[in-house]
């Protein structure tokens, strides 16, 4: 039998000291159960640069803990806001304090929105692209699974006003937080932009460099927020609608000789209408500063259309009012009868150019500073009214009723101007405005997002398959691309447009710190167990050994 000093010995020399120390270690360093992690798709902010101006957000990487909107302290964090909570003070807010990031979720059914939502959802999208920010912005769809971290986020979020630091305390061990993750690299400048224009044209009957012209305008492409929400169907789906409408009817009118007019009609679906109607600018480049190109010598107007899906009202936006005697006036008077028939207000809106401005407003402006007679045809009082370039303009928010008579009203004021006559009955045999065409072409242009930077590329199917379309009804219908200027670009546009976002569910850093000190605790007793042993065992030997005595 053992001696006691023997039993001592044997328990300080064979007690596995490395296990006791790792333990606690390995309790450290192993996962707390959680929930498991939930990926979800999410569309970034715009990222681009407009004459020498950075607008957007510069950043696409996000590793940081996750805070709700009324969170006292947002540095360094993740801001979770509901689209229709989020307001420009609290956007400005947000960059103000620093936030890593935010993470904006949109409604399931953002058409349903009231009309204060919707000018507040504007007023947002504009603050958030007037300047840029190296916060990284995301969108995302609500979904049952974001809305329930967003809830769990916010419970966690209010422990920072909880009445008692021990309230506090117990509300934050018993809430999971989350920490939010986009990885990837970093967004960087799209290489070899390009940007497509889209034409063709109707020769009149005679020799063709002998007649005038009339242009016919659209801008293919749309704008908002995010580049993958930008669906533009209003803004400009519309007007490529029309302009499409147009060109099917207007074909069957000039290919037939008894109604083939002495006027040329040019169509061009510009690219780039909201980098400041760049595929206009070329245009003009190439009809008038070129030699060779006389289509544009001698127009009478340039028609350009934008943003015709709805409304009881038609406005033609004049930059210089047309004299009486011109075609321009002509064209208006025909729209003022045609849009009384059918129940319409047509006024004209004149508005200077403002010279001191970066950008056009209109892209009639573009050819009105070049000096050839041109407006624009819109629903719209004005170009800043917030309903253009945003993500709500989707295609729920079309009347079809209301843009096919807005296009019927078009083609009459157009063919009555060119025939210079009445057109009551032009329209028969298949020449109608037809509803069902308007929906296939209004089923085409909304088929995807049509951000500038998506549409990039000779191989873009929508860009191919509008030129089809216009072969189809035009002559010499042709894509020609531009890029911006090395050296000194006047757009840029960088990618990550849609990312996967992760988040993980992780315990609060309270918890942390009290797992801690509960660590150290342990390895405290177990230290001072180990140092006082041998005094601990003989004091117990001693206090055993009087009942062994007794039992004798």
């Amino acid at each position: 039998m053992w001696s006691d000093q023997e039993l001592v010995e044997v328990l300080r020399s064979s007690v596995p000291y490395c296990l006791v120390v790792a333990l606690p270690l390995l309790l450290l360093l192993s996962p707390v159960p959680v929930d498991a992690a939930a990926e979800f798709t999410v569309y970034r902010l715009q990222q681009y640069d407009l004459h020498g101006s950075a607008h957007g957000s510069r950043s696409s990487l996000v590793n940081v803990e996750a805070r709700s909107l009324d969170a006292g302290s947002v540095g360094r964090r993740c801001v979770l806001a509901r689209l229709v909570d989020l307001t420009p003070s609290h956007y400005h807010r947000l960059v103000t304090q620093g936030a890593a990031a935010l993470l904006i979720l949109l409604p399931a059914n953002i058409t349903a929105l009231t009309e204060e939502h919707h000018m507040l959802v504007r007023e947002v999208e504009a603050a958030m692209l007037e300047a840029d920010t190296q916060m990284a912005v995301y969108l995302a769809h609500e979904t049952q699974e974001l809305l329930h971290i967003y809830e769990s986020v916010r419970t966690a979020t209010n422990t920072d006003s909880a009445t008692s630091a021990a309230a506090a305390l117990m509300s934050s061990l018993s809430t999971d937080g989350y920490q939010i993750v986009v990885g990837g690299s970093q967004s960087k400048l799209v290489p070899d932009m390009t940007i497509a224009n889209i034409q063709g044209k109707l020769s009149g009957y005679g020799v063709e460099e002998q007649l005038p012209t009339i242009a016919i305008v659209a801008h293919y492409d749309a704008f908002g927020a995010a580049p993958e929400l930008a669906w533009g169907a209003d803004s400009n789906g519309s007007g490529v609608v029309v302009l499409l409408e147009l060109a099917r009817i207007l074909s069957r009118l000039y290919a037939s000789p008894r109604t083939h007019p002495r006027l040329n009609l040019a169509f061009l679906l510009s690219g780039g209408g909201y980098i400041n109607y760049q595929g206009s600018k070329r245009f003009l480049e190439d009809h008038l500063d070129a030699s060779d190109s006389p289509l544009l010598s001698e127009t009478y107007y340039t028609l350009c259309l934008d943003t015709l899906g709805s409304g009881t009202s038609l406005r033609l936006h004049v930059s210089k009012r047309p004299k009486e005697t011109s075609p321009g006036h002509s064209f208006y008077q025909a729209l003022e009868e045609e849009g009384s028939k059918a129940g319409l207000v047509v006024e004209m809106v004149h508005r200077k150019i403002n010279l001191q401005e970066d950008t056009q407003a209109w892209e009639h402006e573009k050819y009105s500073m070049r000096r050839l007679p041109a407006f624009t045809l819109s629903r719209l009082q004005g170009p800043k009214t917030g309903e253009r370039g945003s993500i709500l303009d989707t295609r729920d928010t079309i009347d079809v009723a209301a843009l096919t008579r807005n296009t019927e009203v078009v083609a009459s004021a157009l063919l009555r101007h060119i025939y210079n006559t009445s057109v009551d009955g032009i329209f028969d045999n298949g020449l109608a405005v037809s509803e069902k065409s308007i929906l296939s072409w209004l089923d085409l242009i909304t088929s995807q997002p049509r951000s500038p930077q998506l549409l990039s590329g000779k191989n873009s199917p929508l860009v191919t398959t509008l030129h089809q379309i216009l072969s189809r009804y035009t002559n010499e219908a042709r894509v020609t691309y531009l890029k911006a200027d090395k050296r000194d670009p006047e757009w840029v546009f960088y990618d990550v447009t849609k990312a996967s976002m992760a988040a993980y569910a992780v315990k609060p850093a309270a918890f942390d710190f009290l797992l801690t000190l509960g660590i150290l605790a342990y390895l405290g007793v177990i230290y001072v167990f180990l140092q006082y042993f041998p005094k601990l065992y003989v004091m117990m030997v001693r206090l055993a050994s009087p009942h062994k005595t007794k039992a004798h």
